[in-house]
């Protein structure tokens, strides 16, 4: 059975290994967690000892691991490496995935994270009608150029003055990085449990990304989880740096079920694992139609949230 704890380490402490166990202590505390329980772990700061075997269980077992910086920002990524059987045969459909196969799948894609923006602005009762616009616009490989024409309408009608940046002190981008963060590490440990490599985008192709299929794969999930972002932000209003407690709701939002997804309701941490064998069943078969993508159920959200 797949984990489903996410685990934040925020305090000096000591990491080992005790059988099938993780064990977390200090002179204070010992928490000992199983690891088949564990989703995710997030490391914060840099006042922890981890051995090399403490990473090794970790991948072994699929745990999604983020790393953060100073700033308590998440800053690196650690994903298991191969763990699917069928490794070899997906690198290989990987890649030769053909030209027209990844122009018409990110069509699909930007079509599916506007759609998703429109809902979003929609449900916040913002301006959203020029979406339909851009929506109808995207062509094969968005030559067009409509995911940023969306984007720049998106942000300037949904947090006003936000202006979207990876290293900022404003509250609102430090919770949609980290929540976008979490996003990214749990896409890329499911591509890598897929037998997929994360650098080798079907569109992104920045020969420093080490997520370039991750970042492709990421687009419609952004708008779930700016609807919760959003919520969040209105909750912890007057805060002007990101919390504890801010932390703490933010990774909570990837375990309510207000996905609605493959006929059925699921949280974005489940939802991540369909959407990769989704994407696994297109490019197994070079079929971009078979590619799906989720929808937020508001009602289900305000019921869990």
């Amino acid at each position: 059975m797949a984990g489903w704890k996410t685990v934040r380490i925020t305090k000096p402490c000591e990491v080992r290994i005790d059988n099938k166990n993780l064990l977390i202590e200090n002179s204070e505390h010992r928490f000992k967690l199983c690891l088949e329980d564990i989703d995710s772990i997030v490391f914060e700061g840099d006042r922890f000892m981890v051995s090399g075997k403490v990473l090794s269980s970790l991948s072994k077992h699929k745990i999604a691991v983020l790393f953060c910086d100073d700033f308590y920002m998440p800053s690196a990524i650690m994903h298991p490496f191969h763990q699917s059987s069928l490794a070899t045969r997906t690198l290989k459909i990987q890649i030769n995935s053909s030209e027209k196969f990844a122009k018409t799948l990110w069509k699909r894609i930007i079509e599916a994270k506007i759609e998703r923006q429109k809902d979003v602005l929609c449900h916040y009762a913002k301006p959203y009608e020029k979406l339909d616009k851009y929506l109808s616009g995207v062509a094969i490989a968005d030559k067009h150029n409509m995911e940023a024409k969306s984007a720049r309408h998106y942000w300037s009608h949904l947090f006003g003055d936000l202006i979207r940046e990876r290293e900022s002190f404003d509250i609102r981008n430090q919770m949609l990085n980290y929540a976008y963060a979490i996003l990214r590490s749990l896409i890329s440990r499911d591509l890598s449990s897929a037998g997929f490599i994360p650098a080798l985008g079907i569109w992104h192709d920045n020969k420093y990304n080490a997520f370039n299929l991750s970042d492709d794969l990421i687009e419609p999930f952004r708008p779930l989880v700016d609807l919760a972002i959003f919520y969040l932000i209105e909750l912890h209003k007057g805060e002007e740096q990101i919390t504890s407690q801010i932390k703490r709701d933010i990774i909570g939002i990837f375990d309510i079920d207000y996905i609605e997804y493959e006929e059925g309701l699921s949280s974005i941490r489940n939802s991540c694992k369909t959407y990769v064998q989704s994407f696994k069943n297109a490019i197994y078969k070079q079929d971009p139609e078979l590619l799906s993508f989720p929808y937020f159920n508001i009602e289900k959200f305000y019921e869990c949230i």
